[in-house]
């Protein structure tokens, strides 16, 4: 019995000492102590809207332009990770197209729809690390 007693304090002690050098050693370091002091910006809580605009009215066969502006904390965001527009008719993924940044946080996607009918167009934006996805019905006549 006196054996296990000294051999769990044996223990005990090499752990308390492993993890007192563990904690020394980061600090020591600077690993993990001012980790985000220098950094102040990534601490921000960051937003992501997106302001999808379509025309009013739509012919097919007519080329129009449809707007994903992108802000984050009210200012726009020139830099998205991705932004891409998905034309959906019923059920059906008709499209997928990657816009590039136009001007003041504007991604525009020029497109001709061939056939009349109700679609669906989605923005999928990917900005600081966050997803959204604004949709509008519009109808092409």
């Amino acid at each position: 019995m006196k054996l296990k007693g000294s051999f769990l304090s044996v223990i005990l002690l090499l752990s308390l000492t492993l993890a007192a050098c563990s904690d020394g050693e980061g600090s020591e370091h600077g690993d993990h102590g001012d980790m985000n002091h220098d950094h102040a910006s990534s601490d921000e809580v960051r937003s992501l809207e997106v302001d999808l605009q379509t025309p009013e009215s739509i012919t097919a066969g007519e080329e129009v332009e449809f707007t994903a502006h992108v802000t984050s904390n009210e200012e726009d965001v020139t830099d998205a990770d991705a932004v891409m527009f998905e034309i959906i008719q019923g059920e059906e993924s008709l499209e997928m197209i990657d816009v590039e940044h136009s001007e003041n946080g504007e991604y525009v996607l020029p497109y001709t729809f061939e056939k009349p009918g109700e679609y669906k167009v989605i923005s999928h934006v990917d900005a600081y690390q966050l997803h959204t996805m604004p949709e509008e019905t519009v109808t092409v006549e």
